[in-house]
């Protein structure tokens, strides 16, 4: 059975997305992975004379839109038909990237006609990699010559920059792939982000876990690259299955429901593995009650900060102390933790602060 991954390239203009896809398709393949590419559709249709001062914004948008869908919608049919062990459908711009240009009103409004909104389109990929637009960090090279639909200036650049990641954080898994060093290094960079989401050469998980003080509530809700996504999730012995996680992310119609098995390999490093379930698989396994060894709830701010993606945990059983994790490609690893954060100290190898241990200690807030 061939193993599907969905990802999308975003970011502002000359981030270097198209280019990217090309790369990608070559080294992947390389790795024996079948290659799935979804096109840019703006540059397409404005190609074709059709622009949304030729039609109008809505009914613009509103076609770019439904091709999107129809071209994504092909190519995982296309993906599902591969002979190969795994395979990746890699779009250029998601579903999502719309909504920055067209407006929430009218997003809203064109994509309930088939039946989505932001959360499920969060949800639609398996992970999302933000390429900086140059005109962050790499000025020098940002140019309206190398797309002849382009037209923002470096300001409107950096603004669309913003707009679009702010817009796509709280998805599963985001990685923000900036302009340090050249292009070729950005590309590389990338290349090992994808690899670590396939699983290639084997799927790491490499966590830091951090102890830090109950935060600034009101100051997480104002900032733009920051979103709440609340969680619950339950740890599960069976006789079949052994020990694995069950988790529901997100609410009511727009939630999401995955199952995870993982190996641990030191305090840092896992091995995980992940599918997706319905929610009547998840009923079904709280429902076994004696197979339940913890459950836990929590509030996860998602936050986007300097080039990072932190996910900071906030439990309804502390009122001083919250967690704060972010996921590496290895264990040395570089990183800078928002200013914001009060940091009490790490806890990456306490096994006090695992998820796992809190909900068997406070599970009974649940049952």
């Amino acid at each position: 059975m061939t193993e599907i991954t969905k990802i999308v390239l975003t970011g502002g203009p000359c981030g270097g997305k198209t280019t990217a896809v090309s790369f990608l398709h070559e080294q992947l393949s390389s790795y024996g992975v079948d290659v799935f590419e979804v096109n840019e559709q703006a540059t397409s249709l404005k190609r074709s004379g059709k622009t949304p001062e030729s039609m109008g914004s809505y009914e613009f948008h509103s076609l770019l839109f439904s091709n999107q869908l129809a071209e994504e919608n092909a190519a995982f049919e296309q993906a599902e038909r591969s002979e190969k062990s795994k395979a990746v459908v890699i779009c250029d711009r998601g579903l999502l990237d719309s909504r920055a240009y067209a407006g929430a009103a009218d997003f809203t409004k064109y994509s309930a006609v088939y039946g989505l909104n932001e959360a499920k389109i969060r949800n639609r990929y398996d992970a999302v990699f933000h390429m900086v637009t140059a005109a962050d960090g790499a000025e020098e090279h940002y140019n309206l010559t190398s797309n002849e639909t382009r037209g923002e200036d470096l300001a409107k650049a950096r603004e669309l920059d913003e707009e679009i990641l702010s817009l796509w954080v709280g998805t599963e898994h985001l990685r923000i792939i900036d302009n340090r060093g050249s292009f070729t290094d950005k590309l590389n960079r990338l290349l090992l982000e994808i690899l670590a989401v396939l699983g290639i050469p084997e799927p790491l998980e490499i966590e830091r876990k951090f102890l830090i003080e109950y935060p600034d509530l009101d100051l997480l809700r104002n900032v733009k690259t920051c979103r709440r996504i609340p969680i619950t999730q339950a740890y599960l012995t069976t006789p079949d299955e052994g020990r694995f996680r069950v988790r529901k992310r997100g609410e009511g119609t727009e939630a999401l429901y995955i199952k995870t098995i993982k190996h641990k390999i030191n305090d840092l490093k896992r091995i995980e593995i992940e599918d997706y379930i319905s929610e009547e698989e998840y009923k079904s396994y709280l429902a076994n009650k004696e197979c339940v060894e913890g459950i836990i709830s929590k509030d996860r701010y998602c936050i986007a900060w300097h080039g990072e993606y932190f996910e900071l945990d906030v439990y309804p059983f502390w009122n001083d102390r919250a967690t704060l994790e972010i996921e590496l490609l290895d264990e040395d690893q570089k990183y800078e933790l928002p200013d914001f954060i009060g940091l009490v100290r790490d806890v990456s190898t306490e096994k006090e602060y695992r998820n796992k241990y809190l909900a068997v200690v406070y599970g009974k807030y649940y049952f």
